[in-house]
């Protein structure tokens, strides 16, 4: 009973910190959720509550062009990053209110990045970006983060309407203000950037040094955005600072509810169970897969309810899910998961308005071909995602395996349960195969059937394997021990890793619920052209209006360093430093530099 011994120990520990980090919240909150029936001007802890600063890399976009932006959830009680959510949601929201593009952010000690496409699908107006957590939905009056976005799509014909307003005779009045340049606003001389020069030539290396003005490093979560500045007006973005000082003044205290489960330690799919037949829902097992060489699989029980909640870690982030009930009349159940969290955009207010005029023609189109230009060589300058950490199943310590390339093919099921795994054996009940592993010391029936997987993906009836092509199987993975998963406990396991890991697009049965599930964007590395010498870019055109995009800076030393290449754009380039330190002090730099 060695390792059913371990294993156990292992969930049990794994159990007791989530409890743990949620009996710290309830207990903080928990005399505020007794009194809310008693007395509605109840105070919530705000050491327990979040918000979130959200910036962009810009506020006024072409279709075609992308939205760079990064969000800290922090404390609004010190601007110190919240340890409470692991997820940010984060909403694309259109005039008349309607949420067009949702997306989940993997929060890393509370920071987290992302980036929108603009389609060509959208018309020319004002928008929104709407970000938030989970627990954040909790409180009627936390500082949920948006900022205003104004599109002009170029190819389509837009008619005048209130938030547009057509300036033909003042071409640079704008009735938004745009953002502040050449600034250190807030910084309080923290931080500084020091350019190797104050002009360069087109596509030539510029070296940034930031530079720490105070007696400590001021290690924090920043980003630097570099991007052209043209005649095209932009809407104001609240800077860090400016946000930290309206949202001491404008949070106010609220009685709070418990209807969004906080997703502390990861991301959370939550749904409930229904009968056809109305039977019993409560404690049920339901697994959920995600099935591939490197799969997820989750079993979790339903309340009394019928209610569940998975956890699922960062990686590996697939979202092809297949879910099932395991049970012996699978078949009467329903599986239904929980959509987005359902956040009310009808108190938005859309009142930013932008100037366009026909003087601005020549912009915009400069600006429209120099996307095209840059999006026709994607696949040359395309982004790259963030090498995910590789995931080994959860049993590979104690597990026996079988690479059946090492021992004589044989075609079927049967045969190699015969002739090379030799810890393994069938019976046949009512017409239907069953799996038994063999152990010496131990009769591993009583602790009930063996797991057994392919691919990830849990196999309830053994005996659709039977004609299955063991050829298309790599490798056959055992353990000879009780082994604890979840909440059930099995009579050993049994894991087939097949050769292209395509055993569920073809494995299709009734009680199986495949669907795809939304998942937190994956991080990227944005794309940095280097035109040393050497280089075989020469060919290649460059109209970047974005020279840098780095989300994910520290600034752990005294002095931080980073060099990229200009463009082939002239013209001004504002940039842009900001975030916050590991103390909650709001930073942000703006200069300017020349490409000439």
């Amino acid at each position: 009973m060695k390792h059913v011994t371990i294993i156990i120990q292992t969930n049990i520990l794994n159990r007791i910190k989530h409890l743990i980090l949620l009996t710290i919240l309830f207990i903080q909150n928990g005399f505020v959720f007794a009194q809310n029936s008693q007395n509605k001007n109840a105070s919530p802890d705000m050491s327990t509550q979040e918000t979130i600063f959200l910036h962009a890399n810009t506020s006024t976009f072409l279709t075609g062009e992308t939205l760079l932006f990064k969000l800290y959830c922090l404390n609004p009680l010190n601007n110190k990053t919240s340890q409470i959510s692991k997820i940010a949601y984060v909403e694309f929201v259109n005039s008349d209110k309607t949420s067009i593009q949702k997306n989940k952010v993997y929060l890393d000690n509370g920071i987290g990045s992302g980036d929108y496409f603009i389609p060509t699908t959208l018309k020319t107006g004002n928008y929104k970006i709407i970000a938030y957590t989970k627990w954040m939905l909790n409180n009627v009056h936390s500082q949920k983060h948006e900022i205003d976005i104004f599109i002009i799509n170029p190819f389509q014909t837009q008619e005048e309407n209130d938030n547009i307003t057509f300036d033909i005779t003042n071409p640079q009045k704008t009735v938004a203000p745009v953002a502040t340049t050449n600034s250190n606003l807030g910084n309080d001389k923290r931080i500084d950037l020091e350019f190797d020069k104050e002009s360069y030539y087109t596509r030539e290396k510029v070296n940034l040094k930031l530079k720490t003005l105070t007696e400590a490093t001021e290690k924090g979560s920043y980003s630097v955005s570099i991007r052209k500045t043209d005649q095209i007006p932009t809407l104001k973005q609240l800077t860090s600072p400016e946000f930290t000082k309206k949202s001491a003044e404008a949070y106010v205290n609220t009685p709070n509810t418990f209807d969004n489960i906080p997703e502390i330690r990861s991301e959370l799919i939550t749904g409930y169970l229904t009968s056809s037949t109305n039977g019993d829902l409560s404690n049920k097992s339901i697994a959920l897969s995600l099935p591939g060489k490197e799969y997820v699989l989750k079993i979790v029980k339903t309340n009394s309810k019928g209610k569940f909640a998975f956890l699922l870690d960062q990686f590996p982030n697939f979202p092809n899910a297949i879910l099932q009930v395991i049970d012996e009349k699978r078949s009467e159940y329903t599986i239904h998961l929980d959509g987005f969290p359902k956040f009310d955009t009808s108190s938005l207010q859309f009142t930013s308005k932008l100037n366009l005029s026909p003087e601005l023609r020549k912009d915009i189109e400069e600006r429209s071909t120099a996307s095209q230009i840059q999006n026709a060589y994607y696949q040359i300058k395309k982004d790259s995602l963030v090498t995910e950490a590789v995931m080994n199943p959860f049993f590979t310590t104690i597990e026996k395996s079988y690479v059946l390339d090492d021992y004589t093919r044989f075609p079927t099921l049967k045969e190699n349960i015969v002739e090379v795994i030799v810890e393994l054996y069938y019976r046949r009940e009512n017409g239907k195969y069953q799996l038994h592993i063999r152990n010496n010391q131990k009769d591993l029936m009583i602790y009930g059937p063996p797991l057994v997987l392919v691919d990830g993906l849990l196999i309830q009836d053994p005996s659709d394997l039977f004609d299955y092509n063991m050829a298309n199987v790599n490798k056959v993975s055992l353990i000879t021990e009780p082994y604890v998963y979840g909440p059930n406990l099995y009579g050993g396991l049994i894991s087939f890793e097949t050769k292209d890991n395509e055993f569920s697009t073809n494995y299709a049965r009734k009680y199986l619920k495949t669907m795809e599930i939304q998942r937190p964007n994956p991080e990227k590395i944005y794309n940095n052209p280097d035109y040393a010498a050497g280089n075989k870019l020469q060919r290649i055109p460059d109209y970047r209006y974005q020279l840098l995009w780095k989300p994910n800076i520290k600034l752990d030393t005294k002095e931080d360093s980073l060099s990229f290449y200009t463009s082939d754009l002239k013209g001004n380039f504002e940039v842009v430093l900001e975030g916050f330190t590991d103390n909650g002090q709001p930073v942000y730099v703006s200069k300017n530099i020349t490409v000439k």
